[in-house]
C-alpha cells in the first residue's frame, strides 16, 4: 500500500511540473506587462498544478506516517524520471545523454533501497 501512495505523489507531482511546463509555455509567452504576467498565473494549467502538488502533499503525509522517511524520500527521485520521460514523449523536447544517464543512476539507486 505505502508504494502505491509514493507512486500517486511521483505521479501527481510529475504532472503538476508539466502542467507548470505547458501554462508558463501559453501564458507567458504573450505577457508583456505586470498584468498579464500575473493573469497568466490563474490558467487553467497552472490551477490545476496547484492542485496536483497540493494533493501530492496531502498523500506523501499519510505516506510519511506509513513508513520511515529514510526509506520514502529517495523513492520522490522517481519524479525526475516521469518528468524526463514526459518532456520527451509528451512535451517533444530533446534530452541529451548525459540526462538519460542520470536517469539510470537513478532507477539503479532506487532499486538498491527498495531491497533494504
Amino acid at each position: 500500500m505505502e508504494y502505491l501512495l509514493i507512486a500517486l505523489v511521483v505521479t501527481l507531482t510529475s504532472l503538476g511540473q508539466v502542467l507548470q511546463k505547458l501554462g508558463a509555455d501559453r501564458g507567458l509567452k504573450q505577457a508583456v506587462s505586470f498584468r498579464q504576467t500575473v493573469a497568466a498565473l490563474f490558467q487553467w494549467e497552472i490551477m490545476l498544478a496547484v492542485i496536483c502538488l497540493a494533493s501530492a502533499v496531502a498523500v506523501w503525509l499519510v505516506v510519511l506516517y506509513m513508513m520511515d522517511v529514510s526509506k520514502a524520500f529517495p523513492f520522490i527521485s522517481l519524479g525526475f524520471v516521469v518528468v524526463l520521460l514526459s518532456a520527451r514523449f509528451y512535451l517533444q523536447e530533446s534530452i541529451p545523454w548525459n540526462r538519460w544517464l542520470g536517469v539510470v543512476f537513478i532507477v539503479a539507486g532506487i532499486s538498491l533501497l527498495a531491497q533494504s
